[in-house]
């Protein structure tokens, strides 16, 4: 049997078979780099700059920073809205009007502390309701911090714990006074009944009269010198505003001595 031999090709046909080749591979190639790209994960867009890291947003009711100076006018809110303050430690008591109910431009964290809510020197967070203001604000002493006094103020706040509505409700019904507190703090209007509250362990202060005050003396003490109270254990007061007299006469009654005035322009007697 004679040996087999090669197949013989011309030049033209060698160049057919390679094209043929070279597509066959370039083919394959293309498809292989597909698949490759569709794996691939997507480039990222260059043309959005990437966000910052940012901190966490506050949650909402969390507490605000704020400073022993700060007053509730400060935060420019408005009545019926509440806010969550922290009082930062080692604070330095300032001035506050009102006692339950402040006035607005008081120191919030001084009012805090004076209603034994927060001390100087550990602070603390406490939760304010803005209010509608009052025609009289009153005055005590509390956990060392003594407010003061005051007539109309347009705004006020009040500290929202579980008792607030009571504490607000008692000092409505009658406005907590110091012993040296006037009847002056308010102004004038005759036939006008107020009730006032006077605290424990009472010291005497001035008061002109007898029967009739003037409105400018102490109304506790008045209220002792006219029987309706003690000094030991305070308790309500009401008085009613009377038109001034021509002079007031001086006495001792129930351990307290009143002096005598000439002409006052305005008066009380206590009921």
């Amino acid at each position: 049997m004679a040996p087999s031999s090669k197949p013989k090709f011309d030049r033209s046909q060698l160049r057919s078979l390679s094209a043929l080749l070279v597509i066959v591979i370039a083919v394959a190639g293309c498809s292989r780099l597909k698949s490759d790209n569709n794996n691939a994960a997507p480039p990222a867009q260059t043309n959005t700059p990437a966000t910052p890291a940012s901190a966490p947003p506050v949650a909402e009711g969390a507490a605000r920073p704020t400073t022993w100076e700060a007053n509730a006018d400060s935060l420019n809110g408005k009545d019926g809205e509440t806010m969550t303050l922290s009082c930062s430690p080692n604070g330095t008591p300032h001035n506050i009007w009102g006692s339950d109910i402040y006035t607005a431009d008081s120191s919030i964290c001084t009012a805090a502390v004076h209603a034994g809510l927060i001390t100087l020197e550990q602070g603390g967070t406490v939760t304010i309701e803005l209010r509608p203001g009052r025609s009289i604000y009153g005055a005590s002493e509390r956990k060392g911090v003594t407010s003061q006094t005051y007539g109309s103020w347009p705004h006020s706040f009040v500290f929202k714990t579980p008792n607030t509505e009571a504490l607000v409700r008692a000092a409505e019904e009658a406005t907590p006074v110091l012993w040296n507190t006037g009847a002056a703090i308010v102004p004038f209007e005759a036939g006008k009944t107020l009730k006032f509250t006077c605290p424990t362990n009472g010291k005497e202060s001035s008061a002109w009269g007898t029967d009739t005050y003037t409105l400018d003396s102490s109304i506790c003490t008045a209220a002792v010198h006219a029987g309706k109270i003690q000094l030991e254990s305070g308790g309500p007061v009401t008085i009613e505003m009377r038109p001034g007299e021509s002079s007031y006469k001086g006495s001792t009654r129930n351990g307290i001595k009143t002096n005598d005035y000439e002409k006052y322009g305005s008066s009380f007697i206590v009921k």
